[in-house]
């Protein structure tokens, strides 16, 4: 007569498995148990299986327990100080780079209105003879302006080699021909700064342009 199986009996490869998992999950669990490493106030150096709640916001090496390794380094918390100030730098970072990208793009625009490096050049040139022209009525303004300070200013010393008072009216155009020669030397590095950037500006849409010609890209009008 046949045996029969109790029904609780488990297939033998299910039965199997059960006996294998507890011995190949210990090898991992071993593998996965971690040191710590930290240092505290006084420059003890401790290597601990759990950390101290007032080591948990500090520097610290992670090791491996099985080979003493170094798995990982942490990091101590950042103060809310250096926390605010991070994200700050990261967000002008975020906005440096979208500037910078749509930059890109309007450089691109505006070089591919441009059929010839000689047109581009030639459009630029414009430019620049216009900058030009206004550091030269610039100069011109402050060799006057100064001519007349110096002025001012002898008649004031002779006033005072004298003897007298300076008249307050010379001292109060001294004043103004200091402040308006400020002014116009402020203006002129301003121009200058100008004439740079519209240099540099300008070989970077040579660049761009020479860029679109090596891939094939179609001038306007071609």
């Amino acid at each position: 007569m046949a045996r029969i199986a109790p029904a609780t009996a488990l297939p033998a490869l299910a039965l199997a498995t059960l006996l294998v998992a507890p011995l190949a999950a210990q090898p991992r669990a071993e593998a996965e148990k971690k040191l710590y490493r930290w240092v505290d106030a006084t420059g003890k150096v401790h290597y601990t299986d759990a950390l101290p709640p007032e080591v948990v916001n500090q520097a610290r090496e992670e090791l491996s327990a099985r080979t003493g390794l170094v798995r990982a380094e942490i990091g101590r918390a950042l103060t809310e100080e250096e926390r605010r100030a991070l994200e700050a730098e990261t967000a002008a970072e975020a906005a440096a780079r979208t500037r910078a990208e749509n930059s890109r793009r309007a450089e691109e625009a505006k070089v591919s209105a441009f059929r010839t490096e000689e047109d581009l050049r030639r459009s630029y040139a414009t430019r620049q003879a216009m900058i030009d022209d206004t550091l030269v009525s610039l100069e011109a303004a402050i060799a006057s302006q100064r001519a007349s300070l110096h002025q001012q200013l002898g008649v004031a010393g002779d006033a005072e080699l004298a003897g007298r008072p300076v008249p307050p009216r010379v001292a109060e155009t001294i004043q103004e021909l200091r402040r308006e020669v400020y002014k116009q030397e402020q203006a002129r590095l301003e121009r200058a700064a100008e004439k740079q950037v519209v240099q540099e500006e300008l070989e970077r849409l040579v660049a761009l342009l020479k860029e679109r010609q090596e891939r094939g890209l179609a001038p306007p009008g071609g």
